[in-house]
């Protein structure tokens, strides 16, 4: 089978004082934002040396879907899809929200620098107790697969203040990379017990529900999918990842009641609209199951 290659990486793009004009159409935005995105994800799938076969079966999708990643087609993903992957991936998502679409900002929280954790480093080193520098330093850590650093600065970041409960997320993303299922079930276990707001409990499920999903344990995640949904009706990440795990199963009529989900909550959304492209023609060809 052949081997992820590293396309996105290569491709050119114009500097963004180049593209003219002050303002940035919602396009022009869009657009560097998902090819950052497609570059983190077939770096990681690249780094862990998978087959094109064995990436699809990870993430619940085709194998032609991957093909797309590797060949740099932007068009065929949208930035949800996208994100949905990195979390799969136990990847640490942070963009700057106060940016106002600087694509100079979105590159450095997405592509860590040379100079990125040295200059962490010494912030700590002067403020030992900077919770923040901890924070973003394991970020940094993590997105350069350095996951065992990355869990010290989370672990430490929390020791410090006990209101950064929710990093227990990010820091089971790290530990789902390491294979330390059990590390990561125990952080989402906690910060579920704690109750906190809905978006964050939804998210903790989620992250459980990818520990599952990677010890094979479909059942154990649909259920943590459910969880989620109940927290968020209308949460349309879990909705998708859900359907891609029911037709990973073959569960298509399941599959598509959630795409059609997703669709519902979001009509633009290109991956749901190709996942039910493919379950009926893979129903067609062999009749409904499930």
């Amino acid at each position: 089978m052949p081997r992820l290659k590293k396309t996105i990486a290569n491709k050119t793009r114009k500097p963004s004082h180049a593209r003219g004009g002050r303002k940035r159409s919602s396009a022009n935005f869009v657009e560097p934002v998902r090819e950052l995105l497609m570059r983190r994800v077939s770096r990681e799938i690249d780094r862990r040396d998978w087959t094109q076969s064995q990436a699809a079966e990870f993430l619940g999708v085709t194998q032609p879907r991957i093909s797309d990643l590797t060949r740099g087609l932007t068009e065929n993903f949208t930035i949800d899809a996208l994100v949905q992957w990195i979390g799969l991936l136990g990847m640490e998502l942070q963009i700057d929200t106060k940016s106002g679409g600087n694509q100079s900002s979105i590159s450095t929280w997405f592509d860590v620098s040379e100079d990125t954790i040295p200059f962490y480093t010494k912030l700590i080193a002067v403020s030992p107790q900077n919770t923040d520098s901890y924070s973003k330093r394991a970020q940094a850590y993590h997105q350069l697969g350095q996951y065992d650093l990355a869990i010290g600065d989370y672990t430490r970041a929390m020791e410090l203040s006990a209101n950064l409960q929710h990093l227990r997320i990010n820091r089971a993303q790290s530990y789902i990379c390491l294979g330390q299922y059990g590390a990561a079930f125990i952080d989402c276990d906690q910060l579920i017990a704690q109750k906190p707001d809905d978006e964050t409990c939804a998210w903790a499920y989620i992250t459980r529900a990818a520990a599952q999903q990677a010890q094979l344990d479909d059942s154990a995640a649909l259920s943590d999918y459910a969880k989620a949904i109940e927290l968020l009706p209308n949460f349309a990440a879990a909705y998708l990842q859900r359907g891609a795990l029911y037709e990973r199963i073959n569960n298509y009529k399941a599959a598509i009641r959630d795409f059609s989900k997703v669709l519902e909550l979001e009509a633009s959304n290109i991956q749901a609209q190709q996942h039910l492209e493919h379950i009926r023609k893979k129903s067609g060809e062999h009749g409904d199951d499930e």
